[in-house]
């Protein structure tokens, strides 16, 4: 079988499944993600595919996890600006002028937040903490927890500012 995937109005795939459970494992597909195989109905989300979630190859497919609570599913983030590495070259004068502002702490009072998406995964940022030659130190929120993390700018993908 082999799945398609869209995320906010950007298609890739297709991949076979064991592949994409890959991808999921790692990060770069997203369980919120939209999927579609041939001979499915209608796109869905990708915890519903069937031996997506909980199966290899030889097992048969666990069944979907009941859908969230309707209080976490909450509207889309309005974003107010995107940089695409497509047409932006990620690097530390990038970082510091276009994103100066989030290089201090971020402090609830502000309307905005940045979010990145990176090869190694999405992540929501508190700050940069720190440009350096090649790379970034981003405080980011794992598990609830601010933790440092070191980001390679050629790592980057997109960096979206959304209002909270």
């Amino acid at each position: 079988m082999l799945l398609h995937f869209t995320r906010d109005g950007q298609a890739f795939g297709p991949y076979p499944i064991e592949e994409a459970r890959e991808y999921l494992k790692r990060g770069e597909i997203l369980p919120t993600d939209q999927a579609w195989y041939e001979g499915c109905a209608n796109w869905m989300p990708v915890v519903q595919v069937p031996g997506m979630i909980g199966a290899s190859g030889t097992d048969s497919p666990s069944p979907p996890p009941p859908p969230p609570p309707s209080s976490v599913a909450a509207a889309a983030p309005v974003v107010l600006a995107t940089y695409s590495s497509a047409n932006v070259k990620f690097n530390r004068k990038f970082i510091e002028s276009e994103l100066g502002r989030f290089m201090k702490l971020n402090p609830d009072g502000l309307t905005e937040q940045l979010f990145m998406r990176t090869r190694n995964g999405d992540f929501l940022l508190y700050r940069i903490a720190k440009t350096e030659g090649d790379h970034c130190i981003l405080q980011v929120d794992a598990d609830g927890v601010r933790k440092d993390k070191r980001m390679d700018y050629f790592n980057i993908n997109e960096i979206e500012v959304r209002q909270r």
